[in-house]
This record gives C-alpha cells, structure tokens and sequence, in this order.
C-alpha cells in the first residue's frame, strides 16, 4: 500500500449561498477584484464519511471545537462506482485546513449501494488507519463541483451545487436522502494571503459560514440521533 501525501496547511473559507443561482454567484466572482475565470470542467464528487460510535466529529463540531479531524471516502465521477477512491484524514484549526490522503486501490471498482460493500469498505477503512476507536460509515454527500482561480494564479475557488446526502442506518434499507437547494463557495489560499484575500472579497454579497457538509448533513435529518 502506498505512503500518505500531506498537504501543506492553507486557508479555507466558506460561504453558504441561498439568494443566490449559479450564474448570479459566477459573475460575482468574475467581478470581484481577484477576478476569478473558470480553471477546468466540473466534476461530480463523492465522499463517504466515518465517525466512532460517540459520533466524536459531530460533536466537535457542535461543540465549537477549534481543532478538529474528519474522516473520509472520496470520489469522482459516477455515484455508483468507487473509481481511484483516496481516504483523506482533514485537520482543521478555524479557518486553517490541512489534509493526508492515502490512494486505497483495493476498492476501486466497488459498486457503492450494495451493503456487502459498503461492509468491505468499512473493513478496509479501520485497517488502513488502524485507530484503536472503530470507525464507521455514516453518510455520504454527492455533488457538482465548478472550479476557478483567480488572475494571479494564487486564489483558488470551488463552487458546489446539486447536494444531496444519505443517512446510512443501521437498517441499510431505510437509508435517508435528503437535498439541499443551496450553492456552497469555497476560496482557498496559502497562509500568507489571508488579508489580500478577505479585503479584495468584499463583494461577495454572501454569508461566511464554518461550514461542514458531513455535520450539516447529519443534523438536519431528523431521525440522525434516534
């Protein structure tokens, strides 16, 4: 099995948008003074997300833990199939994010809704990060990704739309799917242009948020902590 890779520490801001379409939120970007132009085609991602028994990222979240850690399945591309799936552990100090991923080829290919499956990720998952807390699925989140950057080559941003996520039960036949009629930006930058970044924002017309879409999926399904 191959080695992780780690990221450097980077900004990560985030803005729920609810007022707001696509076009709308693009051409605000294209305005702004960094002046975003669009980097490459979308894609469809899809993550599948761990916790431990006491729900631990859940609660640090709640809680308003500043350093916190979530765990996570991640792929591109079709729902159904586990293409050149990557676990990623991300680390979050506020704003700050840094992530280690690991390629886990021995799922790749896997038909994702099909419970045996998702057994054999589960399986797979605790022995890669070999936690003595066993780790299990939760949710998974799906959605469109836009990708820009700015004119400067340094500011990246994403835009995601079309979200939906599903409770994994304990009864894998009444898993539930919920949608969100929202777009989520994200800016991302190394540490030394937080000012730049933040003064030449200031028209995005939009709410900064500390936004996890892993918590925000869990929690707004009602039977989450049944």
């Amino acid at each position: 099995m191959s080695s992780y890779t780690i990221s450097p520490y980077r900004y990560e801001r985030k803005w729920i948008i609810t007022n707001q379409n696509f076009d709308e939120v693009f051409i605000s970007l294209k305005r702004s003074k960094l002046f975003f132009v669009s980097q490459h085609n979308d894609r469809n991602i899809n993550s599948l997300y761990f916790d431990d028994s006491s729900l631990s990222t859940i609660h640090q979240k709640l809680d308003g833990i500043n350093d916190k850690e979530k765990f996570r399945l991640r792929w591109y591309g079709d729902i159904n199939v586990l293409k050149n799936p990557k676990l990623e552990v991300k680390y979050k100090n506020g704003f700050l994010v840094q992530k280690k991923f690991i390629k886990v080829n021995e799922l790749n290919n896997l038909k994702f809704f099909y419970n045996k499956n998702l057994e054999i990720i589960d399986k797979h998952i605790n022995k890669v990060l070999n936690f003595k807390n066993k780790l299990e699925p939760i949710l998974s989140t799906h959605y469109k990704r836009s990708y820009f950057i700015s004119s400067n080559g340094l500011i990246r941003a994403t835009l995601d739309r079309n979200l939906t996520s599903f409770l994994l039960t304990k009864n894998k036949d009444k898993n539930i799917c919920k949608s969100y009629n929202e777009i989520i930006l994200e800016v991302k930058y190394d540490l030394n242009l937080d000012s730049y970044v933040r003064n030449n924002l200031r028209n995005i017309s939009v709410l900064l948020a500390k936004n996890s879409k892993y918590v925000n999926g869990a929690v707004n399904n009602a039977d989450f902590f049944a």
